[in-house]
């Protein structure tokens, strides 16, 4: 893959809504919504410091130096920088994090893709379920 940005979506534009892509994305934006990569084809993605993402990442190499609020499923490699900053869980086969990079939520290793889809299956059945309650008690107390 060569180093060419195919798309550039710059900080004077916010969006809200998932946006699905291949190729190399530089993001400068706010985001609401999920930025969901096509896993049969090698990407970049690029969230620059002063991205601000409300939602998941999907992709398969990621350099982050932004905020993103939601989990992050990274297939290959992702890159944090020393002001990213992560509030959500990070699913990865690879990392590399400079000084100064924050997360709040977990780092789960993963040793393969098949892996790190279970964890997604497992996160999105949750959230589309009718029947599974964060604050849910035994006996409906």
């Amino acid at each position: 893959m060569t180093n060419k940005i195919h798309s550039l979506i710059g900080s004077d534009i916010s969006i809200t809504g998932d946006i699905f892509y291949d190729g190399t994305v530089h993001i400068e934006a706010k985001i609401t919504g999920s930025l969901i990569a096509n896993k049969d084809k090698k990407s970049k993605l690029y969230v620059n410091k002063s991205s601000i993402i409300h939602g998941n990442i999907n992709a398969t190499d990621v350099a982050v130096n932004g905020k993103i609020h939601g989990n992050v499923y990274a297939y290959d490699l992702l890159q944090l920088g020393s002001e990213a900053f992560v509030k959500g869980d990070i699913y990865y086969k690879a990392i590399e994090m400079e000084v100064g990079a924050k997360i709040d939520g977990r780092l789960i290793l993963c040793e393969n893709n098949e892996e790190l889809d279970l964890y997604k299956i497992d996160i999105e059945s949750k959230e589309n379920s009718n029947t599974i309650k964060d604050n849910q008690s035994i006996n409906g107390e």
